[in-house]
């Protein structure tokens, strides 16, 4: 980074104009796309994120994936790549993309749309996040092995509660309320809701060939499926 310099006021000596505005002019000299009237609010141009050159601020891969059509029935407790009307949620890349250096990492995200739920089947008491399903990225290395991000986010389509409501303590009367939040979690599922997923993946040896997005469920019997539609998916590779 350059340097630009300064003109600190010593104490007890009166400023000049000339003074007040040396470190103005200074940094207007040192930084041509600013103007004495400041009036480039980003001065940040496209050349300091992307550049053929080594000497930009920092260099980015970037792909996009959107379809807003495609319908993507999840059913399995597996993680599997999620399919949106036959075109799977996944970002290839010719060649690999590789590590230059040693601070370097890709950031990922993917967000896409619940557009609605299946059969809902609920215990009196959820264990845990039964009602949940999961999305997680996935990348594969110039060696052609998957590897599983290290986070995988998680949400529920229900309304249910966690908590034993079968015994709550009235004065005067014990009252069993358990069977209504169940009925009306059933009838009032999550959807059309956005959710989304990030990522980063620090160096790979060999390269990163392929990222995709991939799902699961916690447990069919109480969730049947989730149904996704209109997605997009994002990534950068932060160089400097």
């Amino acid at each position: 980074m350059s340097t630009i310099k300064t003109n600190p006021a010593i104490p007890g000596k009166v400023a000049t104009a000339a003074d007040a505005n040396a470190t103005y002019a200074a940094i207007q000299t040192g930084t041509a796309a600013l103007s004495d009237l400041n009036e480039q609010t980003e001065w940040a141009s496209w050349y300091h994120v992307d550049s053929a050159t080594q000497e930009s601020v920092f260099t980015s891969d970037v792909n996009d994936f959107c379809n807003s059509v495609g319908i993507f029935d999840l059913l399995v407790e597996n993680f599997t790549v999620v399919d949106l009307g036959g075109t799977p949620m996944r970002m290839t890349y010719t060649p690999a993309v590789t590590y230059q250096n040693g601070n370097e990492f890709m950031r990922v995200h993917a967000d896409i749309n619940v557009d609605d739920v299946g059969q809902i089947t609920l215990p009196n008491i959820l264990n845990g996040a039964n009602d949940v399903f999961f999305l997680q990225l996935w990348y594969r290395d110039g060696a052609g092995t998957y590897h599983a991000f290290p986070c995988k986010w998680g949400y529920s389509v229900t309304n249910m509660l966690t908590e034993d409501t079968t015994a709550i303590d009235i004065p005067f009367t014990i009252y069993d309320d358990h069977q209504e939040f169940i009925d009306y979690a059933m009838v009032h599922p999550r959807r059309r809701f956005r959710c989304s997923v990030t990522g980063f993946i620090p160096i790979v040896a060999s390269g990163i060939d392929r990222i995709e997005l991939r799902a699961r469920l916690v447990d069919n019997v109480v969730v049947s499926a989730v149904s996704f539609k209109e997605a997009t998916m994002t990534s950068m590779m932060i160089r400097r």
